[in-house]
């Protein structure tokens, strides 16, 4: 997992990337904020089997919990389907 955010004038005060990448496959969850897009606006949600997705943004520090669970969320599910 890595987790970059700093101070700038990019929308809600920060420029942004965190990622976690599955130890075998690589990246599978991305949050970030590295371009505005048409489609999906400045805060952006990438999933490795999904769609791109536009995601709320209120403050880095919900930000970053709701990345957090969100991985927590997903290696529960990748822990219940190897057992």
């Amino acid at each position: 997992m890595e987790l970059f955010a700093t101070r700038d004038e990019y929308p809600g005060d920060w420029f942004y990337q965190f990622q976690y990448y599955h130890p075998e496959e690589g990246e599978f969850l991305r949050y970030d904020n590295a371009h505005d897009d048409d489609d999906l606006g400045w805060h952006h949600r990438h999933v490795r089997f999904g769609e791109d997705s536009e995601i709320p943004f209120q403050n880095i520090s919900a930000h970053v919990a709701r990345f957090l669970q969100e991985v927590v969320h997903l290696t529960d599910i990748e822990d219940t389907n190897h057992d």
